[in-house]
């Protein structure tokens, strides 16, 4: 049995319904494993099918002998990945993993953005000179997550894509993964970017 069939084995456990998607139109699938550097077991898998009239996205956190279902992700999915991790972070692995959280919760709809190349920008911005102002404007606040030690872990500043707008987040993430939003202001509004479906 090769890795991808004992993957949508490990799937089929915890996410039946898709699991079956999956198996119909497996050759129209993909599976991708990203190793998470904050996680030294759990991996983070990514199944696309292309269906004839739409394609799907399936993601899982995977460890090789059980799946958590992270399609659509809770904060309450990836808390379970974390117990069963034993997760501890460092302030070094702070971005990635709040990187992780927030683009992994929330159906996708938020990124956390810290360079141009992050954000997906319309093409008209290179050729429409109010659309690249308003870029240009956006790529001048866009900056590094900002990590400090707090009470119960860390304090992390960072950006965040919602829709087209910008949004400065604050956040406190402690040693076991736990993240609560503190603050956010609009940093930026009306971005040129595509229409979030």
């Amino acid at each position: 049995m090769n890795a991808d069939a004992e993957t949508l084995q490990r799937i089929e456990r915890v996410d039946p319904v898709h699991a079956g998607t999956i198996q119909q139109n497996l050759a129209a699938t993909a599976f991708t494993r990203q190793p998470l550097g904050f996680y030294q077991r759990f991996q983070l898998v990514t199944v696309d099918v292309r269906l004839p009239h739409r394609a799907l996205r399936f993601k899982y956190a995977d460890d090789g002998k059980v799946a958590v279902n992270l399609t659509p992700a809770t904060a309450e999915a990836i808390y379970k990945v974390n117990q069963d991790e034993a997760l501890s972070l460092e302030a070094a692995e702070v971005p990635a993993y709040l990187r992780f959280f927030v683009e992994n919760t929330e159906g996708g709809k938020r990124r956390l953005v810290e360079r141009a190349e992050d954000v997906q920008w319309l093409p008209a911005t290179n050729t429409d000179a109010a659309l690249g102002a308003r870029k240009a404007e956006a790529v001048a606040k866009l900056h590094p997550v900002k990590v400090s030690d707090g009470p119960e872990g860390f304090q992390a500043s960072a950006l965040v894509l919602v829709g087209n707008q910008l949004l400065a987040c604050d956040f406190t993430v402690r040693k076991g993964g736990k993240v609560q939003l503190v603050n956010q202001q609009v940093a930026a509004e009306s971005l040129p970017v595509p229409a979030v479906r």
